[in-house]
């Protein structure tokens, strides 16, 4: 597997979405076979990604995106394969797959000892490389926008590190923060 699922992956978990639990598993078994090295972040794709969401004011999230990962992350291609543009799952189930992953990566000593003792820490840095490869692909125009703005707004509004991308993404696509509750 590469550092994205294979278009084949995708187009099976589309058609068959009643296996998709067990396609996902084996993608994660052949990730911690196969580990995929790090790739640093490509700093003028985030650029052009930012750029879609708002014209300025974004580089102190394109500094923190960039230094939170200088050499790539080990999170990476789980996050390609959690999130790719074509698909979203219940939050619940992302979790779901990743802790699974991350233990037996951690059994495996497969993650550094800050990573290891911490799953909230590989979970941020799972969703932090979800949200750089989604940046990326909205600076390439790709035809699941709404999907990675969608992701993008909910990654966004859960770190403060983001509140400039936040309150970009709230002025240009107030559609994605607009809440409603029942009380019945």
């Amino acid at each position: 597997m590469t550092s994205a699922p294979t278009s084949a992956l995708i187009a099976d978990l589309l058609a068959h979405p009643a296996n998709a639990d067990g396609r996902v598993r084996a993608a994660c078994a052949e990730l911690r076979a196969n580990p995929v090295a790090p790739v640093p972040p490509d700093v003028s794709a985030l650029r052009a990604g930012l750029a879609r969401i708002a014209e300025t004011g974004l580089d102190g999230v394109l500094h923190r995106l960039v230094e939170d990962a200088p050499q790539g992350s080990v999170t990476d291609a789980l996050a390609a394969l959690l999130r790719p543009p074509e698909l979203a799952w219940d939050e619940a189930q992302e979790i779901d797959w990743a802790a699974r992953h991350w233990q037996e990566c951690r059994a495996e000593g497969q993650l550094d000892e800050e990573l290891a003792a911490d799953f909230g820490e590989y979970w941020r840095r799972l969703e932090w490389s979800a949200l750089r490869q989604h940046l990326v692909q909205l600076g390439t125009g790709h035809t699941e926008e709404r999907r990675l703005l969608a992701h993008v707004a909910k990654t966004s509004s859960r770190y403060v590190a983001f509140g400039p991308l936040k309150r970009a993404m709230e002025a240009r696509h107030p559609e994605f923060f607009v809440l409603g509750f029942s009380l019945r």
